[in-house]
């Protein structure tokens, strides 16, 4: 086993910037120039409302971020890291963006972050005596997307089918409505979604009894509690860098569910995406590895598009493939035409995109043009096949890794 060579941490902190462009410059110029030989890499978000992110450095090399960080965004000083360790660097480069949200929920215009009494930071020990105690009763909402839920989770958490910060938001505004006169517990990565999310269920629910929210996230759960058999969470607890997965929670087949087949595997691929929208997958080894899709597999959100869409695979189809797609998504866009004019545009111009490709192709074929019909898989980021991909490629969803389910 490779030795750490790397200290990684995830930070936030709610504070006023006056001037977050100035933030920014002074921030980049750090990775530009100060950090550029010292592989310290990784991605900051700088608002009007506080600063969040990740920095991956060698060993004892952070100091240098957060001495910079430090001289621009007041209390960063004082600021909880959480800290964990890699034998390798996790990042490939480094961004620092200015944005309107910390965190882009999209719903929380008039929701400022602030304390209140109803809202209450748990640390992870009495965050794990709390759940232990009422069990199966507890009412627990997971704040992370799909495929961060179906590696890992809390027990008896509510976990949403979302794959973005606004599907999280309309989550959390259906499970509003349940949490009257209730106690409510919610957990995230790192801590950060939590802080909104809690005041506007509060707001959105005014009788809920008390929303407790587990301080420093997951992360600092499993630093106390990962290798405790009393652990609560189940799997990993995913992270959108090249390790796919940090700490382990308890083995549990709750957890571990590959998006496609639902079914428990020893271990998943992260560097497949949907075909149609390129939102990152959580797959099982038969379903990657398997030529019956040519390497094309879609989310949970267009799942009726299974073996209809593709991407890559349109010059090996058979003509009589072709067609049957052709009118099948047809057969889609008027339906949806029916149903909403206006809130079905997107989709339907998805689906015209598609069909017109393959169209092209078949009127190609007519005027003499050369057929090589095969079974090709192939790999959505490099638009390379499969077997030559290596797994190792880097595009919107980056590097592909494979995350290890430890058994026993």
């Amino acid at each position: 086993m490779s030795s750490n060579t790397h200290d990684v941490i995830l930070f936030y902190r709610y504070v006023s910037i006056d001037d977050a462009d100035d933030v920014v410059e002074r921030v980049r110029e750090f990775f530009d120039k100060d950090a550029k030989d010292k592989d310290t890499l990784g991605r900051v978000l700088v608002s009007n409302e506080g600063v969040n992110g990740t920095v991956c450095a060698p060993i004892g090399g952070i100091d240098a971020f957060i001495d910079v960080l430090s001289e621009c965004v007041p209390g960063c000083r004082e600021m909880p890291l959480k800290r964990s360790v890699s034998s390798f660097q996790v990042f490939h480069d480094a961004r620092v963006e200015k944005v309107r949200e910390l965190v882009g929920w999209g719903i929380f215009d008039d929701v400022k972050y602030a304390k209140s009494e109803k809202v209450v930071h748990l640390k992870p020990k009495e965050f794990h005596e709390a759940l232990k105690t009422r069990g199966a009763s507890a009412t627990v909402l997971d704040l992370r997307n799909e495929n961060e839920s179906l590696v890992g989770k809390f027990r008896h958490a509510t976990t949403p089918n979302a794959r973005n910060m606004q599907e999280l938001g309309r989550f959390l505004d259906d499970e509003a409505g349940k949490c009257a006169n209730k106690e409510v517990f919610m957990y995230c990565t790192g801590g950060i979604r939590c802080e909104k999310a809690a005041l506007y269920l509060e707001k959105k629910q005014p009788e809920v009894s008390t929303v407790y929210q587990l301080e420093g996230g997951i992360h600092e759960y499993l630093e106390e509690f990962g290798d405790d058999e009393e652990c609560l969470f189940l799997g990993k607890n995913f992270t959108f860098d090249r390790r796919g997965v940090s700490a382990s929670g308890k083995d549990d087949d709750e957890a571990w569910r590959c998006q496609r087949c639902r079914q428990t595997e020893p271990t998943l691929r992260s560097c497949a995406v949907c075909c149609v929208c390129r939102y990152p997958l959580v797959l099982c080894e038969q379903c990657q590895t398997s030529s019956s899709n040519r390497g094309e597999w879609t989310c949970s959100h267009h799942a009726t598009l299974d073996g209809v869409y593709s991407f890559y695979a349109i010059p090996d189809l058979d003509d009589d493939d072709l067609a049957r797609r052709v009118a099948m998504m047809k057969d889609m866009e008027s339906k949806l035409f029916a149903e909403a004019p206006k809130k079905t545009t997107n989709r339907r111009r998805t689906l015209r995109k598609c069909y017109a490709k393959m169209e092209a192709e078949l009127e190609r074929r007519r005027a003499g043009g050369v057929v090589k019909v095969q079974t090709v898989a192939y790999c959505r980021n490099s638009g390379r096949a499969l077997s030559d991909c290596g797994r190792d490629c880097t595009g919107f969803w980056g590097p592909g890794h494979l995350i290890e389910k430890t058994v026993g």
